[in-house]
């Protein structure tokens, strides 16, 4: 590509440039053709230093020269050239090329590209352009070619450049164990590292080549539980190895019992003084690598998962594929969300890779949903006490054979001995084998000893616990864990349940002698549906100085309802009036939670309002961006619709709307129009409105795209407006749809339009 570099003239007479210089040309005689000209470059210097950071050209920068071209012709002359000339460097590792910075491009800075060859277009035969050295040591050659205007040929002239290093002896010693954990044989997980060392010079380059000689020597520092290391050299607490490009590797192999110190220290030493080990150390060079060495037991959990992509919607097979080989199916009302347990050792490693989790979920007995928003477990309280070691579980207060029905055998009996200080031990799950009281069940395996400290500790009935089982949710019931100690399952759950309250739990077992204990987690959630979430607000806009029932629907990305959510409110520009909803003034919440529709009603009251106030609004939020909606004050009439927000991309969406004085009575028999932006449009004539100032108008969106989940959905408006000019208007969004996935595996689900 030819770049559009120009000359800078005025710069080349102001350069005092160093003696340094080279020419290039060729003679004639008599008999001889013309005689060509001559190329010279001169450079303030031509030893750079290395640039350590790689640092771009920038005027005075101390990894840069300038270098000077001038253009003579036979007789000696400074001559213009009819054509560009041309600079390539030799060694693009050691050092680069670049123009000088043309005023006239004001989005790029040409001195800053490092080039290896490019063309320039001289001023009157003279130029200047700049050699900035990289990080490597070396020399290089600068070449300046063109054509002699005279005779045609290409004339050429070269310039060397050296890129100064330090002596090549150690400066630094950097030591990476990989993996940085090991495991003690037996386990299951790998039981050997291996460690790298990158030994460089005082410039920042791999050290030579030892030759015969070892320059590395590793160390176990202390007592390593029996690990060894090993090299090439043989095999110990200390050994030697020798760099290759600067890079030397030995293995440690941990032993078969946990070190008394843990992490393992392992010093790396090279020889400042001559790069050799072999003949004893002078001139230490030091760096200390760690390499944690676990037994791979389980001793803590603890459930998370993902933020994003966390959701997939679950198809029924129809028993085809598409042309990529992906089962196709039609959706099942169901959504899978993945959870995971993170589970580590006693200092913090990752256990065993392959180390089996147990995952459940409970949904019930449970009250209170979606009326009082998640619902509320019946089976529960804050006063359990698990015999330690044994099989009985008891609360003073406890209800086992008659809260919500009762317990029974099977039931799941969740202890949350991590919310009481000094019983993380007894964060444990059991099932149910009988219920001989109200107060009193057994289980089928006995609770831990909450011995975490070595004796065995009795707080009492002091721990939170909820007793109960899944009926409308399940999970896939175990997991193993991976490298970094990772188990991930997927609880699955009907889209008509978004927002119910379950609780989820993991455990695995860890053998100790004599018994077996378990290490669990336990977590409670409220089902999730597909962000983003939409929420509308019905009627839009609100009369001011009115008693009016708002009402708010919250559903996810696929328009499925989210369940016992609280809807919060705000109002705002009200003046000296005064607001409220559900007998709550200025803010708060909705007094009931959203219902099996998504949707909740509120009672809305605002007074005072001055008929000039035009800032008045109510916000409402459930979480997200806040959907404010404004407040209509004077004696002019009012246009409101409801819903505001419809999806209508697949189909139709009726919408109802009404017009009212300024004392909120219905004006009848008034006919509205209404006109829509790209993609919806209104079906049909809409009817006057009736003796309550009511009418509906039918909305279309099939001009609207559809999306894959979580991108920002098609939509268009559609406004509708009196007969009278400047009258109210009310506007109505209207979506598009959101596409499901055509896959059947929840694994391998993907949206048709990616």
């Amino acid at each position: 590509m030819r770049l559009p570099f120009k000359a800078l003239g005025l710069l080349v007479a102001s350069l005092a440039l160093a003696s340094c210089g080279g020419g290039g040309g060729d003679g004639g005689g008599a008999t001889s053709p013309p005689a060509n000209g001559t190329i010279t470059l001169a450079a303030t210097r031509t030893t750079l230093p290395l640039n350590p950071g790689n640092v771009l050209p920038y005027p005075g920068s101390p990894y840069m020269a300038e270098v000077s071209f001038t253009y003579r012709n036979a007789n000696g002359q400074i001559t213009a050239l009819t054509s560009d000339a041309t600079f390539t460097i030799s060694s693009p590792s050691i050092a680069s090329i670049s123009p000088p910075d043309d005023p006239e491009t004001d989005d790029i800075n040409e001195m800053a590209l490092r080039m290896v060859s490019f063309p320039a277009t001289t001023n009157n035969g003279s130029y200047v352009m700049f050699v900035t050295s990289y990080d490597v040591a070396g020399s290089t050659t600068l070449t300046a070619s063109a054509v002699d205007p005279t005779t045609g040929r290409t004339v050429s002239s070269t310039l060397n450049f050296s890129v100064a290093g330090s002596t090549p002896l150690p400066a630094s010693v950097t030591p990476v164990a990989s993996p940085s954990v090991v495991y003690v044989g037996g386990t299951g997980g790998a039981t050997s590292s291996v460690i790298r060392a990158q030994v460089l010079d005082g410039a920042n380059q791999p050290v030579p080549d030892p030759g015969s000689a070892d320059n590395v020597r590793y160390e176990i520092i202390g007592d390593a539980g029996g690990g060894i290391l090993s090299s090439n050299s043989g095999s110990g607490a200390s050994v030697t190895a020798k760099t290759t490009n600067g890079i030397a590797s030995v293995s440690f192999q941990a032993g078969t019992t946990l070190p008394p110190n843990n992490p393992v220290q392992i010093r790396v030493t090279v020889d400042r003084a001559d790069n050799n080990v072999s003949n004893g150390v002078a001139d230490p060079v030091t760096a200390t690598v760690g390499i944690a060495v676990s037994d791979g037991k389980l001793f803590s959990l603890a459930i998370t998962s993902p933020d994003v992509e966390a959701i997939t919607q679950n198809l029924v097979y129809s028993g085809v594929v598409d042309e990529d080989g992906n089962p196709i199916g039609s959706l099942d009302g169901t959504y899978s969300f993945t959870i995971s347990a993170l589970a580590t050792d006693r200092q913090g490693n990752p256990v065993a890779p392959g180390t089996t989790i147990q995952f459940g979920v409970i949904d019930a007995p449970i009250t209170g949903f979606p009326g009082q928003g998640g619902g509320t477990f019946q089976i529960a309280g804050g006063d359990g006490n698990p015999l330690e070691g044994g099989s009985t579980f008891s609360a003073p207060t406890g209800q086992f054979r008659t809260a919500g029905g009762g317990a029974g055998p099977g039931d799941t009996v969740l202890v949350f001995g991590q919310l009481v200080t000094g019983n993380a031990d007894l964060e444990n799950i059991r099932f149910v084998q009988s219920v001989p009281s109200q107060t009193s069940l057994t289980t089928t395996t006995p609770f831990n000893r909450n011995d975490t400290t070595g004796s065995l500790v009795d707080y009492g009935p002091v721990l939170p616990y909820v007793i109960g089982r899944a009926t409308e949710v399940n999970v896939t019931a175990s997991a193993t864990t991976n490298a970094i100690g990772v188990a991930t399952t997927k609880i699955n759950y009907p889209v008509s349940r978004l927002g119910k309250q379950v609780i989820v739990w993991a455990q695995g077992n860890v053998q100790t002698s004599p018994t077996v204990k378990t290490v669990g987690d336990i977590a409670p959630m409220r089902l999730p549906g597909v962000a983003p979430a939409t929420l509308t607000i019905s009627p839009t806009p609100i009369a001011g100085n009115t008693t009016t029932q708002v009402t708010a629907c919250l559903y996810d990305a696929f328009q499925s309802p989210i369940l016992g959510a609280y809807i919060g409110f705000s109002f705002s520009g009200l003046g000296v009036g005064t607001g409220s909803i559900d007998g709550t003034s200025t803010s708060g919440v909705l007094a009931a939670p959203t219902g099996i529709d998504g949707c909740t009603t509120g009672v809305l009251t605002t007074a005072g309002l001055a008929s000039s106030n035009e800032d008045a609004s109510v916000a409402f939020t459930a979480g997200g961006e806040p959907v404010e909606v404004d407040i209509v004050t004077g004696t002019e009439l009012v246009l409101q619709a409801y819903p505001s927000t419809v999806v209508a991309g697949s189909g139709t969406a009726n919408v109802n709307l009404r017009l009212t004085d300024g004392s909120g009575n219905g004006v009848p028999s008034t006919q509205l129009s209404g006109t829509c932006t790209a993609g919806a449009s209104i079906s049909g004539p809409i009817a006057p409105t009736n003796a309550t100032g009511n009418t509906t108008a039918l909305l279309t969106g099939l001009g609207l795209g559809v999306t894959c989940p979580g991108e920002d959905r098609d939509s268009a408006t559609c406004t509708f407006r009196t007969p009278v000019t400047g009258g109210p208007t009310a506007i109505v969004t209207v979506l598009g749809t959101v596409s499901g996935d055509t896959c059947f595996s929840p694994d391998t689900c993907t949206c048709p339009l990616d």
